[in-house]
Parts: C-alpha cells; structure tokens; sequence
C-alpha cells in the first residue's frame, strides 16, 4: 500500500465537497454493510442516535451530534430496530484530487443501504484505496461534538444538499462556500466545548482544595455539583478526567492520609482520628485504612512508617 499522508496548515485546505446526503427512517429499514471510506465523511444527527461502529469500538451519535470520520478506517453505520433517525452526511476532501476520479456508486450502499442486506462489506476500490492522507495542523476533531445551535447547523446542511442536488450554474463555488460556514461552525463548537471544559476544571479545582481544608464533614456530590452548575453524572465525570479517580475514591484517599498524618504525631488515638476525619464508626475506619493504606491505624500511632 503506498499512501502519503501530509500534514497541512488550516489556511492551505481548500475544501471540495464530494458529495451531500439526507438520510431518514425506522432502524429496521436501514442497514448498511462494513466498508472503506476513501474521503472525509461528517455526519450529523437531527433525530433519534446513529451508532457508528469501528472494527474494535463503537460511537453512538445521539441526536445534536455530530463526527468526523477520516479516511481509510473501516466503519459501519447502524440504527437500533425500531427507533427513528434523521441525519445529514457530507463527504469532503481537503483539496480537489482528480488523479482519483471517483464513482458515485462508492456512495450508494450508505444512500440505500436498506436495499443491501446480502452484503456484508463493501469491496475496496483498488483506484482509490491509495489517495493521500491529509490532516490538519494544531486542530484536532474530537471523537464526536455536541451542538450548540443544532438548528443553525441543519439550516446549513438544509442548504448544502439542495445546492448540491440542483447543480445549478456556480454550484462548486457555492457548495465550498457553505461548507466552509459548516466547518466554521463546527470550529466554534469545539473552542466552546474546549472553554467549558476550562471553566469546569477550574470549578473541580477549587473543590479539591476546599477539601483538602475541611475532612470531616459528609460530602453531598448531588449539591456539590448543583452548586458548580453540573449534573452529578456530568461532575463525577469531569472529576474523574482530572484526577483519575471517582469523587467517592478521591475523598477516601485523602481522608486515610490525613488520619495516617494525624496518626504518626502520636497525639491522637484511633478514635479520635476516625472522628476528625469524619467517621463515626470506629471499626468501619479500622477497616477502611488498613485496606487503603495496607496496615492497620495502630500500627502508625509512634511510628515513623510512611
């Protein structure tokens, strides 16, 4: 296989879009077989979840998601039997390339793919399987982006397929034109995701070092994370991007190497430290520290162990 992949600047892509589609239905209706893209294919999803899946892992697109998929990765695309789906897909290069013309029946399984049952994986085309590989410098898309304004973007997409459709006069130029709109948006959308993901680890931040100043009291994760305008599974979450643990973990830990702190200055007994660290239960605290800390709280009372 001899494939060049180049990395490029944003400002030298010139976007050429191959080719627009809309896609609707029930799951039962729809399937698509295992197959090679040879483009950059964007999906966005209007209705219902798409799930994409990958020869070792799978993607579910929920409804005001959208993906990019690079090509030369083998994908399918499936829909759960009995729900509804709505989505949009462009298929895009990041320059013209005509030394491999494409043919749009590379298209028509993803387009009917409901009428292809027998058909397990698509054959790779041997003129296209060897096109360069181009990505872009310093903008990285990630696995899938939430949209902000997901009317906005389907206006967009509106737009790009009836373009597409009626190759009127000038049609290239105006298909390049919204597409770079779309990309703009899609831009936009990841700093924004990028800014909160900021904020958010700024807010975690702050908790871990009010924690870390106040060990015996009981923790409320539902409140904690209304007061920093998360939903506790969005806060357990980006808790555990930063510290590798879950709130419940990352508590227990410092609490047990506080109590061991406390411990060592033989100034306390075991009970008292199980209170000051906010634990009523003297036997559960016993416990708990010998299993986190590997010997029991006796053993560090007077002791230099670290």
């Amino acid at each position: 296989m001899d494939r060049s992949e180049k990395i490029i600047d944003f400002d030298e892509a010139n976007f050429y879009v191959r080719y627009v589609q809309f896609i609707a239905g029930k799951g039962d209706d729809y399937y698509l077989p295992w197959r090679i893209l040879y483009d950059n294919f964007m999906i966005f999803v209007v209705e219902g979840t798409v799930l994409l899946q990958f020869e070792s892992w799978d993607i579910p697109i929920h409804k005001n998601e959208l993906c990019i998929i690079p090509p030369f990765i083998k994908n399918r695309l499936a829909i759960q039997s009995g729900t509804y789906f709505e989505y949009y897909g462009v298929h895009f290069d990041y320059f013209y390339d005509d030394s491999n013309e494409f043919n749009e029946d590379v298209y028509i399984p993803e387009h009917l793919g409901y009428i292809k049952e027998n058909m397990i994986e698509m054959p790779v085309d041997e003129k296209l399987i060897n096109r360069s590989i181009y990505t872009l410098k310093n903008i990285q898309f990630p696995e899938k982006i939430k949209i902000s304004n997901p009317a906005e973007l389907k206006n967009l997409n509106m737009k790009l397929l009836d373009t597409f459709q009626n190759k009127s006069f000038g049609h290239t130029l105006l298909l390049k034109s919204i597409f770079y709109e779309i990309i703009y948006f899609v831009l936009m959308n990841i700093k924004k995701e990028l800014k909160e993901g900021i904020e958010e680890q700024t807010e975690i931040c702050r908790y871990m070092q009010g924690f870390t100043n106040d060990y015996n009291h009981e923790i409320d994760i539902v409140q904690i994370a209304a007061n920093y305008g998360m939903s506790p599974k969005k806060f357990r979450a980006v808790f555990k991007n930063i510290t590798q643990k879950t709130p419940k973990e990352y508590i227990i830990q410092n609490k047990m190497i506080k109590a061991k702190e406390l411990l060592q200055t033989g100034k306390y007994n075991v009970s008292d430290v199980a209170y000051m660290v906010g634990y009523d239960d003297v036997f559960y605290f016993s416990k708990l520290f010998k299993r986190k800390m590997g010997k029991s709280p006796k053993t560090y009372i007077n002791s230099d162990q670290t």
